[in-house]
């Protein structure tokens, strides 16, 4: 090929590139609009700032697109599943879940101060009177846990009492029925077995931090989305302050979304935790410090084998998503 050929050829394909640049810079652009968070929660007050902040529209304010989706006994299959990006449950929930899901805990949201208790027969007046008896918890869990701690507190080793394995949510009829003498349980399930005339022996009162709500997130999510989920944790705690400053309007909003009656949603025995709650709890050398309580758990399931190694509590918890 002569050099005015080479020439021509390289000319006309300068020109069929310039066409198809063109003629790609005139299509219309389409930006990928990133998938919404997929959060799964169940029906507990503590996390209801999370619908509160998606009526308000705090998660639109921040920039994220959050799915919440209210999820009863599958929660954990469906989030091993990858049907869910993250969770709200119990900082000993997200301690079981670690040990076969990598997550991050990113966020606490709430503590039990006396919403959670150990609901007893009529005739059991005090922790002393349990001995030789059946108390039920969901055993592996950290209702088991919370009954060692009230026997603890009672004076009771361990053996004094048997163990059985109990659905909290099935506590008054089980009472009722004589099927138990004590068990762990929460509301409203607290306040049904009362009025059945059964009797509180020991509450979340009695166990400060001990049962803390956390928000956790899949490892892979929290690495490839902070920015999302820092600004899912800053609406929380927009809600937060919203809710407890205007708590007959926030429970109206939160009923409509859920279906429930007002009257039905109550924060008693419940402590919403601020964004200056969650600094302390995420320092490691506060006395309400998660990592204390993640430590008191992990002891705890491994000595029953509910895991088979103690998570790095450093790598666990993460205290980055909690700041702006």
């Amino acid at each position: 090929m002569s050099h005015f050929k080479r020439l021509w050829s390289w000319v006309i394909l300068a020109g069929v590139g310039a066409i198809a640049i063109i003629a790609l810079n005139t299509l219309p652009f389409t930006r990928s609009t990133p998938s919404p968070l997929r959060i799964a929660y169940n029906l507990w007050p503590g996390y209801f700032p999370m619908v509160l902040a998606q009526e308000r529209g705090y998660f639109a304010q921040q920039g994220v697109q959050v799915e919440l989706d209210r999820v009863g006994g599958t929660i954990m299959t469906d989030f091993r599943a990858g049907k869910y990006d993250g969770l709200a449950l119990t900082l000993g929930n997200a301690i079981t879940t670690n040990e076969t899901e990598p997550i991050r805990m990113v966020m606490a949201m709430d503590d039990s101060m006396g919403a959670d208790a150990v609901v007893a027969q009529s005739q059991m007046r005090a922790i002393a009177d349990l001995r030789g008896q059946s108390i039920g918890a969901t055993l592996g869990g950290f209702g088991e846990l919370f009954l060692e701690r009230m026997l603890a507190a009672g004076g009771l080793p361990r053996d004094a009492v048997t163990f059985v394995e109990s659905d909290p949510s099935e506590v008054p009829e089980e009472l009722r029925d004589n099927k138990l003498q004590a068990a762990h349980t929460w509301e409203p399930h607290i306040t049904r077995a009362v009025a059945d005339g059964k009797r509180v022996l020991f509450t979340s009162a009695d166990t400060p931090g001990l049962i803390t709500d956390v928000i956790f997130f899949k490892e892979e999510i929290a690495r490839d989305r902070p920015d999302e989920i820092r600004a899912f944790v800053q609406a929380c705690f927009q809600a937060i302050e919203d809710w407890q400053a205007n708590f007959t309007e926030g429970n109206a909003l939160i009923a409509q979304a859920l279906g429930l009656d007002p009257q039905e949603i109550s924060l008693e025995g419940i402590r919403l935790l601020t964004q200056a709650d969650n600094r302390e709890r995420f320092n490691p050398n506060h006395p309400s410090s998660l990592y204390r309580n993640a430590q008191l758990y992990t002891d705890f399931f491994l000595r029953v084998r509910a895991i088979e190694a103690p998570p790095n509590l450093d790598r666990l918890i993460d205290p980055s998503f909690i700041q702006p």
